[in-house]
């Protein structure tokens, strides 16, 4: 508590201390007291309010959100006014994506680059069929004729286990599945056959990392989600600390018959 005395000249009792409004304006306002032996004004700021008077801002609700960073990450914590977190969830997506981007156009530059191999190589003649036909052109040497290495010999021994005794089902199974014309090849050698083994593989292997991007993207979407909620438990709490009592300034003012005046001011912390 700070306390001033000095000798002033009396003063009506309706105004006592009058140029202290003119010091505080716009925080103090002048109350009527009664003391013994002396008239006494009261000046209290405006933080000298009872409890609970001032009111709280009112936290921003999380359910857009939490939407907002399921759909796109970051833009949730945009929505509660926290830039600086938005902006770190936005270029983790942005690095996703690119990574998404990356290689699947790397994994579709390989796969032309295979199927353009099997084309010089092996005297393919289509450009457009599944990936197990692809599968076969780089697993047997040739898809017709004699021997271990060609998907003929693999298509009779299958039709022998499944049609035993039966020639005629055996060779019309073979014939059904055997690729013919512009499906049919046969590697002009073995180097250039694991060549188109190795692009095709290469191919696959980007493929599966682009697909990898997706797994990310779902992780930085649940994460996104968990920091919105921690984001609203901290904007509470601070809600509600501003709706604490603040520090009140209390200052009196009195003056008494004697012409001496006095001035006092309290702040409780």
């Amino acid at each position: 508590m700070l306390a001033w005395a000095g000798s002033a000249a009396a003063t009506p009792a309706a105004d006592p201390w009058a140029p202290l409004p003119a010091i505080y304006p716009d925080g103090l306002a002048l109350g009527e007291s009664s003391g013994e032996g002396m008239s006494a004004g009261r000046f209290a700021s405006k933080s000298d309010e009872s409890p609970g008077t001032e009111t709280a801002s009112k936290p921003k609700s999380t359910k857009k959100a939490l939407l907002y960073s399921l759909l796109l990450p970051g833009t949730g914590e945009l929505s509660l006014g926290h830039k600086g977190r938005a902006t770190g969830f936005f270029i983790a997506e942005g690095l996703i994506w690119a990574n998404f981007i990356y290689w699947a156009r790397a994994g579709n530059l390989r796969e032309d680059d295979y199927i353009e191999q099997a084309q010089l190589n092996a005297g393919v003649g289509v450009d457009n069929e599944d990936d197990s036909y692809w599968s076969l052109v780089g697993q047997y040497r040739a898809s017709s004729g004699d021997g271990p290495d060609t998907y003929e010999e693999e298509l009779r021994v299958e039709a022998r286990d499944l049609y035993p005794g039966d020639p005629a089902a055996q060779d019309a199974y073979v014939t059904e599945n055997l690729p013919v014309g512009s499906e049919a090849w046969s590697w002009i050698s073995a180097p250039l056959q694991e060549s188109y083994v190795d692009t095709r593989q290469s191919s696959q292997t980007a493929y599966n990392n682009a697909k990898y991007s997706f797994l990310a993207a779902a992780l930085n979407r649940v994460l996104s989600v968990i920091d919105v909620q921690l984001l609203r438990h901290k904007d509470a709490k601070n809600a509600q600390a501003l709706g604490a009592p603040n520090s009140a300034l209390q200052i009196w003012a009195a003056a008494g018959p004697d012409g001496n005046g006095q001035l006092v001011i309290q702040r409780r912390f």
